[in-house]
């Protein structure tokens, strides 16, 4: 699932579909497409496209379940607190660490700025900042 909905390709509308998060927060998909997302190793990054990803204009992050990588001929492993994530011809493309809430999270800047602030603010900062509206959103008004 992800808010980014101009990361899609092949997008199509779908009819509303809600879905509950952990905190009970309930979203909606509006569409379904491809998405390509970078998967960190070391300094480097391999980019995979999962098919048949959900657009989720309210949510803030983009989340990937184990199957959705896997769907795309990956294989996952996880020992020692970090998740390896091998293409199909057994070649290592992503090393993701747990973090202390044993999730494995990758961190991706989308900073704003402008000529007359000299700080950068991230994306989520800027979610929280204006009243948790969606990314595609603050990006516009960007």
């Amino acid at each position: 699932m992800s808010p980014h909905g101009h990361k899609f390709t092949n997008y199509r509308t779908i009819p509303p579909c809600p879905i509950t998060a952990a905190n009970k927060n309930v979203f909606h998909a509006v569409g379904l497409g491809n998405l390509k997302i970078d998967i960190p190793n070391s300094s480097t990054t391999t980019p995979i496209i999962l098919h048949d990803t959900l657009h989720t204009p309210n949510m803030v992050l983009t989340i990937v379940s184990v199957s959705r990588i896997t769907d795309t001929g990956a294989e996952l492993t996880f020992q020692k607190k970090q998740c390896k994530i091998y293409n199909p011809s057994g070649k290592l493309i992503g090393k993701i660490p747990a973090s202390s809430n044993r999730l494995y999270k990758v961190k991706h800047t989308h900073t704003a700025a402008s000529a007359n602030v000299a700080e950068q603010v991230d994306i989520h900062t800027l979610h929280r900042h204006l009243g948790h509206i969606a990314a595609d959103s603050i990006r516009s008004l960007i």
